[in-house]
């Protein structure tokens, strides 16, 4: 009995230091350089691990304490260089919901770390004690896991009707200022259909489209009159992307079409509403 013990202890022992080589191995064999670390005054961390070969210029970044959705993800970046003889520029660049986001910015001893959801720069500086202890074969291990389980291709991918979403909502608070001023209950849209993909990564869709509805929540403050004028005539406001800055009426139905490159849209808006209401 007491032979079989040992041999079975024995047995656990050589299985468990055969997982513990494969580990290390797996590690070990990891396409990834030695890194460097960075850290904030308030415990923020960018552990920056260049992809083996370096002249591919793909890294991996790991952020931690920043508060943000960045933190304890490890996306896959870009290195963008601009450095002259003089002066030495760079930056790190991933994608965030379908658009290209710098996270890391460099320029000689400055170094900044953009996350989403600050809009200040967090400033960050060469943590030696922390690069001494990274072990880049375990952030690549946590980088691989986050690919292979889709949380990285979820946050990279273009969410459109997360965008959608968050353009309605600015739209209908556009909207509550106008009915508040006019003392009325008009109904508005945005025309999705008509927008595409890159219009909604590049321009603030809300903002084109609250262009006619800031106009006329100005014209009933400006005037009794024009208010009364909106009351009547102003039941429905639509807006849409077109060729032009094509506005047009439907009975109590105001068209707005738009497009990115007219200018003066609201001087445009308050003088078609003077005109044709």
């Amino acid at each position: 009995m007491h032979h079989e013990v040992m041999r079975l202890r024995n047995m656990v022992a050589v299985i468990v230091a055969a997982v513990a080589l494969g580990a290390s191995q797996a590690l070990a064999a990891a396409p990834v350089e030695a890194g460097k670390v960075y850290s904030g005054s308030e415990g923020e961390e960018v552990a920056v691990v260049p992809l083996a070969p370096r002249s591919d210029k793909k890294f991996i970044l790991r952020v931690k304490g920043t508060g943000s959705e960045f933190d304890g993800l490890v996306f896959p970046y870009e290195l963008n260089d601009w450095s002259t003889r003089s002066t030495e520029q760079f930056n790190y660049s991933t994608q965030w919901h379908g658009r290209k986001y710098t996270a890391l910015h460099v320029r000689d001893t400055k170094y900044e770390l953009y996350v989403p959801g600050r809009q200040r720069s967090i400033r960050l500086t060469y943590d030696e004690k922390k690069t001494a202890a990274l072990k880049p074969e375990e952030v690549y291990a946590l980088h691989q896991k986050q690919m292979k389980d889709g949380t990285l291709a979820k946050l990279m991918a273009f969410d459109r009707k997360g965008e959608e979403s968050g353009h309605d909502k600015e739209f209908a608070a556009t909207l509550q200022e106008m009915n508040n001023a006019c003392g009325t209950s008009v109904a508005a849209r945005i025309d999705w259909s008509s927008i595409n993909e890159e219009q909604l990564k590049e321009l603030s869709i809300s903002s084109f489209c609250g262009t006619p509805l800031t106009s006329l929540k100005e014209l009933c403050t400006a005037s009794a009159i024009a208010k009364q004028t909106i009351q009547e005539k102003v039941k429905q406001v639509s807006c849409r992307f077109g060729n032009g800055l094509e506005p047009r009426l439907e009975a109590d139905r105001v068209i707005w079409t738009t497009h990115r490159d007219a200018a003066n849209q609201d001087k445009f808006a308050t003088k078609f509403f003077k005109q044709n209401l």
